[in-house]
């Protein structure tokens, strides 16, 4: 179970890194337009740390073979670890390094509806509620939550199905790496 909450951390934290490199580009401050795109990138993160620690279980603990159950029970651990320390990440993210973060997202929005040219100044305003309830601490850490959790079962679904290895991939390894 070590090597499972070990994994889980190095997915927050290189999750945390994410963040600061979204920051540091801009992409929450002067290009934010362009972050939506960039985030969905950061899949690769859960993808690559779920799969290599499903793959280190069934190499180092099961001698190479592992069944869809126990690669499922490896990733979920990993996944319920890190959709636990990810929030908090994000909470220090928020308060500590961008502080600004949701008052520069609500700004952003704002001119994104002022350029929708609404007709209505009540659909301007019930489109400026929506961006205060979206843009807030609360909602965010449990956006967080909730899309660490998804993506991580979804993911480790989809690992535990490919990552047997049976009597092909055994030999196809033995050729290659001969």
């Amino acid at each position: 179970m070590n090597s499972e909450i070990r994994s889980g951390i190095a997915i927050s934290v290189a999750g945390f890194l994410w963040l600061l490199l979204e920051f540091f580009l801009g992409l929450h401050t002067t290009r934010i337009d362009y972050q939506p795109f960039f985030t969905w990138l950061s899949v690769i993160i859960p993808i690559t740390g779920l799969y290599w620690a499903i793959k280190a279980k069934r190499d180092r603990f099961y001698e190479g073979k592992i069944t869809f159950i126990h690669a499922a029970k490896t990733g979920l651990i990993v996944t319920a670890v890190s959709s636990i320390i990810s929030p908090l990440l994000a909470w220090l993210y928020v308060s500590v390094v961008n502080p600004f973060y949701f008052s520069t997202m609500i700004t952003h929005r704002k001119q994104m509806i002022e350029e929708l040219n609404l007709s209505s100044l009540e659909e301007k305003s019930i489109k400026i509620n929506e961006a205060y309830q979206y843009f807030n601490v609360s909602t965010y850490l449990i956006q967080s939550f909730l899309a660490i959790l998804i993506i991580g079962v979804v993911l480790t679904l989809i690992i535990a199905a490919l990552i047997k290895k049976n009597k092909h991939n055994v030999l196809a390894e033995n050729i290659l790496s001969n």
